[in-house]
């Protein structure tokens, strides 16, 4: 689940017979697999994406149904990050059977696999393109939220920032859900990985994992200079490797990623793909599931969940059952609204909705938590000539350059590889904190004060060589809340799934977060003013020079912040009637049936969440298994 940079660059993407024809005029070598993108069709403006009350206008209202006799051991509902994790994990036994369902797509898409590829995926067909409601401490603002609607999730769709937290994010996490202390999740992420690279501490790192986590193929010269800008300007010293907890977070550098040959590594090209060829394991894309249906056996007061109903991808309600347990990977939004559609969830909000109560379970769709960002942003000292250096200054020309289009083609490198974000940091804007409160993401291009405009400027352009936008030289420095303290919350808007959530950021709410990004876009400030970036910075656009007092910088925020995307936490696990599910992620006042994904996360760890959702998967997936031979072992006991 983690998730795109608020930033911008212009990918290179084009025709197949485009790309052969300029090979084989300027080159004898065989080029790099390139898969052939789909014309790219009319969309939406990003920050317009769809309207508070409706998820997809492409579901049908009324289908015909069917009665399938599939019975699998585990149907797991959601393809993104948890789901692909899973699926992986559970068919290592070809005696066990599972099913997949995604109501996105398979993720077939060119543009999910170049880094670059993702302001086009940002409202797109694969983006669920979410909008909050209007935020009260924003000026009344509905907030433009992105989430994969794929294979691989919101990963997918993602700038491949590979950040595990912090070991105090953890140990807060124990405190309410005992097993996921520092030292029981980092075995999960050490599973996980594939270090790809030379780190310095190889111990802090996996070998033999599915996910490849890499440096970046290119550092931007602009990415170097901020690194030497932040510590000459802000005391900022160089972290080489953000993941090694034996160090710590503190401090400035180049960001790993989670990448492959220069391509996108995401979930379904790691776990999932490894497991495709599994006769065990069905995968359905296009199923939007409706309900979890349950029972409730003789002699136990418990309801049990036994099967889904769902819609196909040809529009037919099916229902299919689970032997041994259902397990729900949808996210932070899908996940809140199955239950709550299916009777578990607050008692009083369901009733309000006409729905039966199959367990009351208040924190259902409560303790939403996410990154809220904000940019300073500085444009070149000849915006307009300046763009010539396109290897450099990210616009629409880097899309235009044959030279980084070969470099890409026949290399996997160059700028194409870029995530955007591809240096940056974490501070405390109090030095008594355990753990870094601020993150500073670095950007090689010019953004709007919300990203999402600039996104959409590009992306409704035109697709890379024809692409018409006029985009200025510069870069970027984003503040973003990397522990945040605001709370939100999610309800239903009605009884039909193909209806959005409504969706409570409550973004800034807790002021400690709007003192964190004040301070944040004053550090921004300062880093880019130092001399170190003088070669490449002209005047600071947003928020302007004449925004200077808290106040001043206060009123930018609120009009202007928007997401990290890293959203998480609508299912808490933990002990007490705050928690949704228990430490091992069974949802309470049910049987068989867990949530595995990034809404049972107590807290956000510092950092994006998409690594912190696959360690969850990897520890979810050996308490299911441990449970199924509890079961098995019980069974045999008894018939004994």
């Amino acid at each position: 689940m983690a998730s795109p940079c608020p930033a911008f660059a212009t990918p290179i993407a084009v025709p197949r017979s485009t790309l052969t024809s300029l090979i084989s005029s300027s080159s004898s070598c065989t080029p790099r697999p390139v898969r052939t993108p789909a014309p790219p069709t009319h969309r939406r403006l990003i920050h317009m994406a769809a309207p508070a009350g409706t998820v997809a206008s492409t579901f049908r209202r009324t289908v015909p149904s069917s009665e399938a006799a599939t019975t699998y051991d585990y149907i797991i509902v959601g393809g993104g990050a948890a789901g692909c994790v899973l699926a992986n994990r559970l068919t290592e036994d070809p005696s066990t059977r599972v099913l997949l369902l995604e109501a996105g797509k398979p993720d077939d898409s060119f543009y999910l696999h170049v880094p670059l590829g993702f302001p086009y995926l940002l409202g797109s067909p694969n983006d669920w393109a979410f909008v909050t409601e209007p935020e009260p401490n924003l000026a009344n603002r509905r907030l433009y939220f992105p989430r994969g609607k794929v294979l691989g999730g919101s990963h997918a769709i993602s700038v491949m920032l590979y950040h595990r937290g912090h070991p105090a994010d953890y140990t807060a996490w124990a405190e309410s859900a005992p097993g996921w202390a520092p030292q029981d999740v980092l075995p999960y992420f050490l599973k996980s990985e594939s270090q790809q690279s030379a780190v310095p501490n190889q111990d802090a790192h996996g070998y033999e994992g599915p996910l490849a986590v890499s440096d970046l193929a290119r550092l931007n010269p602009m990415s170097k200079a901020f690194i030497k800008a932040a510590h000459n300007a802000a005391g900022l010293n160089h972290n080489p490797d953000f993941n090694d907890w034996a160090t710590g977070q503190d401090g400035v550098g180049p960001f790993q990623v989670t990448q492959r040959d220069g391509s996108r590594e995401s979930p379904a090209t790691s776990y999932l793909r490894a497991a495709k060829g599994r006769r065990n394991l069905t995968v359905m894309t296009g199923a939007v599931v409706e309900r979890i249906l349950f029972e409730n056996p003789a002699g136990s007061s418990t309801p049990v969940a036994t099967a889904v109903s769902f819609i196909d991808s040809k529009g037919t309600r099916v229902r299919m059952s689970a032997s041994r347990e259902i397990l729900l990977c949808g996210g932070v939004y899908a996940t809140p609204q199955l239950l709550m559609l299916s009777g578990v969830g607050p008692a009083e909000h369901l009733r309000s909705h006409g729905i039966e109560i199959v367990a009351d379970v208040p924190a259902v769709g409560q303790n939403l938590q996410d990154h809220a960002a904000a940019m300073v942003s500085f444009e070149s000292q000849n915006p307009e000539k300046d763009k010539a250096n396109s290897s450099v200054y990210y616009t629409e020309r880097t899309g235009k350059n044959i030279g980084t289009l070969l470099n890409y083609v026949f290399r996997g490198k160059g700028p194409l590889t870029s995530p955007m974000c591809e240096a940056g940091g974490f501070a405390k804007t109090d030095p008594s904190m355990d753990a870094c409160d601020l993150q500073l993401r670095f950007i090689p291009f010019v953004s709007e004060p919300d990203p999402y405009h600039s996104l959409a400027d590009f992306a409704t352009a035109g697709s890379y060589l024809q692409n018409r936008a006029n985009r200025p030289t510069g870069f970027t420095i984003q503040s973003v809340a990397a522990r945040p303290k605001s709370r939100g919350h999610v309800q239903l808007r009605s009884t039909d799934v193909r209806d959005s959530m409504s969706i409570h950021g409550n973004w800034i709410s807790n002021d400690a977060d709007l003192k964190t990004l004040v301070h944040g876009v004053k550090l921004c400030r300062t880093i880019g003013n130092d001399d170190s970036m003088k070669e490449f910075r002209g005047r600071e656009l947003y928020p302007g020079g004449e925004k200077v007092s808290d106040a001043d910088i206060e009123a930018y925020i609120r009009d202007t912040c928007h997401t990290a995307n890293a959203m998480v936490g609508t299912c808490r696990m933990g002990i007490g009637e705050q928690a949704a599910v228990d430490p091992a992620l069974q949802v309470k006042g049910v049987a068989r049936l867990r949530v595995v994904d990034s809404s049972v996360m107590p807290t956000l760890p510092g950092g994006q969440s998409g690594a912190p959702t696959m360690m969850i998967a990897e520890k979810g997936a050996d308490l299911i298994r441990a449970a199924a031979r509890q079961a098995d072992a019980a069974t045999v006991g008894a018939a004994a």
